[in-house]
């Protein structure tokens, strides 16, 4: 696996987490429809993946591998999400609790997908599944997930700018 991610890596990371925030601050103020956005969120993260692990597919058969890899992935992560509403159809869980079971279940998908488009996106979803502990644990949780969420972010670009200078020097 590639542990220097390129420029497009970075900017997809970042919007993410930057989404990602927005989700946890929606998660705050109204957690009725915080479902829904973390919902709409799958399709970003597949785009996002696809996104990410496009300039490593160089040729068409491979990008076409990757897109296709990359749409089962993220459309199994949608049937998960289904079967979580489901749940809450039949009065197994509340809107509170769904918002926190698809992040969950975005956090597992992100991680894995890790595997496929590029370390970045495991720690993407390292940082869900923090956040997903953080917001059923902390009663003020948006100041600690912001927190998180930047040193995920310079973390991110330390590594990768600490790799690079290790690799110019072999």
């Amino acid at each position: 696996m590639k542990l220097n991610i390129g420029k497009t890596e970075k900017v997809v990371f970042v919007i993410l987490i930057l989404l990602t925030m927005v989700g946890v601050t929606i998660t705050n103020i109204s957690p009725n429809y915080a479902h829904l956005f973390w919902l709409v969120m799958n399709p970003v993260f597949a785009i996002g993946a696809i996104m990410s692990g496009w300039h490593r597919a160089n040729e068409l058969n491979t990008r076409k591998r990757l897109v296709l890899t990359q749409l089962f992935h993220w459309g199994s992560t949608l049937v998960a999400i289904i079967i979580i509403y489901a749940f809450f159809h039949t009065g197994q869980l509340q809107f509170e609790s769904i918002g926190l079971m698809i992040v969950l279940v975005l956090a597992l998908s992100a991680f894995l997908d890790g595997v496929h488009v590029g370390w970045h996106f495991s720690v993407l979803g390292i940082l869900l599944a923090i956040i997903a502990v953080t917001v059923s644990y902390v009663e003020q949780f948006i100041w600690v997930i912001a927190a998180i969420a930047i040193i995920f972010i310079l973390l991110i670009f330390y590594v990768d700018k600490r790799r690079k200078r290790i690799n110019q020097q072999n």
